[in-house]
């Protein structure tokens, strides 16, 4: 089985970053945003399901119904119930797909799991070590508001819905910060470095 690194961090704080570098070196990552937003496009289920729960937040054009992700988006960020009823939703298909992408690439020595709820879902609890993006306060409000659609409003209620990085600190012991606000070089060498520290400390364990 492969090493599982886990990369997580508050929104804005740059894990698609440190994501992009791993898939550069030719780790295997499982982008759960983008698997969300397949789900979303695709899983006629979860569309229909929204669309009897949230009307508002689906169009039917052509006899085909699809979601509105900005509507759907404010829903859920500005009500906790209408949170949980979206991830029952989603995240049991969500975990069964990062099995199948583990299990597909048995043979890779490392792979990534690029998730944003990565300890929200408990999923920490199975990577072997965990990148956690980090940057000031100011750089990840840049990043942010930059993003289509995206308000100071809804900015405050994503992050409020997210465990903050010094809570997710707290919750393991094998967390290395990649602090992105220093540019990408400096966040690609501590990347190699603790991938090498890792390499080297199970040669150590082998000899």
């Amino acid at each position: 089985m492969p090493k599982i690194i886990g990369i997580t961090g508050s929104i804005g704080m740059g894990k698609s970053t440190i994501a992009s570098m791993l898939s550069q070196i030719k780790i295997p990552v499982f982008d759960s945003d983008k698997e969300v937003a397949r789900i979303l496009k695709e899983n006629s289920t979860v569309i229909n399901d929204i669309g009897l729960k949230w009307p508002e937040a689906v169009k039917k054009e052509n006899n085909v119904i699809s979601i509105n992700k900005k509507i759907l988006g404010d829903i859920v960020f500005s009500n906790v119930k209408d949170k949980v009823f979206l991830e029952k939703l989603i995240h049991p298909i969500i975990n069964k797909k990062r099995k199948l992408f583990i299990k597909k690439h048995t043979n890779f020595f490392f792979v990534a799991l690029d998730m944003p709820l990565l300890f929200e879902t408990n999923t920490h609890k199975i990577c072997h070590f965990i990148f956690l993006a980090n940057t000031i306060d100011r750089v990840q409000r840049t990043r942010v508001l930059s993003r289509q659609h995206m308000t100071n409003a809804k900015f405050e209620l994503i992050k409020k819905n997210q465990l903050s990085n010094k809570e997710r600190l707290k919750l393991s012991s094998k967390i290395f910060v990649v602090n992105t606000n220093y540019g990408k070089l400096v966040s690609f060498i501590i990347i190699l470095t603790c991938l090498f520290k890792i390499l080297l400390k199970k040669e150590g364990q082998e000899t």
